[in-house]
């Protein structure tokens, strides 16, 4: 089908890509401790992209009967298309990274019930009121790219992931909601979720108050990869190019402390990870900000072209839609001391584990503003309780360019391997 489009294209436009994607999936969920939902799905697609007298135009089907209706109607489309100028690559891409991992053949929606409900029954014999949700799925499938300078290349890929949401209305009538994740190549145990909620409600149901003021605040991995979605619209060339990035100027330039280094690294054998991008450039682990020093954007063609540096192979599109510039595996380098110390060290902190509107927090200036939906107090080195209706705000840049302290534990947050971080001082209202 790809080589009938491609013979049908040849001197109808400049250049041409097609992206051809195909995939099934099983998801399945939980939704108060009862077995609420369970599907299959296939899904693939063809997404044409032509640039014709230096104009994009685009157009895609799911549908195998229409494939050669997408020509015209993208031909029709450049004609009000974007003014693009690059070149698409044309050398096959050397890595042998495949995301997939075989044993997602074993994924079995009886066994994996099996293993929602036995999560469920394993709170539940502590916290019997407790309210769980549970969501699960298995999925892989293929993508391929061709292009007109030659470009021609695959790669398999899987996906496994799986979700506890725990919640418990407390005798003084706040809800305590408290969730956890995973994801793989492959099936995998997810026994140790259940664990890390219980421990968290264990907490939790002691609620203890702390005066307002500025105070030591440490983040958990998932804390502190939810505030990293402050720092990383910036580090994007799309923001750079519109003028919304606060680090266009700040290449070669140390902006943070030297203990903070961010790597984006899509050559990880992992859920996130890929040889060559959506546009068929090979993938390259980069270290996007090195000791505190602003290094480097993640790009895609079009913006890598418009501010003149090279592409960064970080393109991301499903077949109905065009690229982006994305991250893939983020990796933030760990620090020396593990997390256990630094809460140990600290007379009186606060823990922070969840947020709630930190999406409203400033990517132009770094100011953040949010409520804590779970954190704890530290006590004399010990976490005593549970804090609730408080919030943080403060700069984040700032809190980065200033004193910190980063653990030499790191957990995986979904496409992040992250680490705790301390601030020594953060503005809390209690």
């Amino acid at each position: 089908m790809i080589e009938d489009l491609q013979k049908r294209l040849e001197k109808k436009c400049d250049w041409f890509d097609i992206l051809f994607t195909e995939g099934e999936s099983t998801p399945l969920s939980f939704r108060n401790n009862e077995i609420y939902s369970i599907r299959e799905r296939q899904t693939s697609g063809y997404g044409l992209r032509v640039n014709v007298n230096r104009r994009t135009g685009f157009s895609f089907t799911n549908e195998r009967d229409h494939i050669e209706n997408i020509i015209d109607e993208a031909l029709a489309m450049a004609k009000q298309g974007d003014v693009e100028e690059f070149t698409l690559p044309a050398d096959l891409c050397k890595s042998h990274l495949e995301p997939y991992s075989d044993e997602i053949r074993d994924y079995d929606p009886d066994a994996e019930i099996i293993k929602g409900r036995e999560a469920i029954s394993y709170i539940g014999e502590r916290y019997p009121d407790i309210r769980i949700d549970v969501s699960i799925s298995g999925a892989s499938g293929s993508k391929r790219i061709v292009n007109s300078e030659g470009f021609n290349d695959s790669y398999r890929f899987s996906y496994y992931s799986a979700s506890l949401t725990a919640k418990m209305v407390m005798k003084n009538g706040v809800l305590l909601e408290i969730w956890e994740g995973i994801t793989d190549l492959k099936p995998v145990d997810f026994r140790h979720l259940a664990d890390r909620i219980l421990e968290k409600l264990d907490r939790g149901v002691f609620i203890k108050e702390t005066r307002s003021g500025r105070m030591p605040v440490v983040f958990t991995p998932k804390a502190f990869s939810s505030m990293l979605s402050i720092l990383k619209p910036g580090l994007s060339a799309k923001s750079v190019f519109r003028g919304i990035s606060p680090f266009a100027d700040k290449i070669g330039t140390k902006t943070f402390n030297e203990m903070f280094t961010i790597m984006d690294k899509p050559l990880v054998h992992s859920a996130y990870g890929f040889p060559f991008d959506d546009e068929g450039i090979a993938a390259q682990d980069k270290v996007l900000i090195d000791k505190g020093v602003v290094t480097q954007f993640i790009s895609d063609l079009k913006f890598a072209h418009k501010l003149g540096i090279e592409p960064s192979g970080n393109a991301s599109r499903g077949y109905s839609s065009l690229p982006v510039p994305s991250f893939s595996n983020i990796v933030i380098a760990v620090g020396n001391m593990p997390s256990g110390d630094i809460i140990r060290s600290i007379k009186s902190g606060i823990l922070v584990d969840q947020f709630i509107g930190l999406g409203q927090s400033n990517t132009l200036t770094g100011q953040f503003s949010a409520n804590l939906d779970l954190a704890y107090l530290i006590d004399a080195g010990e976490i005593a309780g549970r804090v609730k209706d408080c919030m943080i705000s403060d700069n984040f840049f700032e809190l980065l360019s200033g004193e910190m302290q980063l653990s030499s534990d790191s957990e995986q947050v979904g496409s992040s391997l992250v680490p705790y971080c301390y601030f020594p001082s953060v503005n809390y209202t209690g």
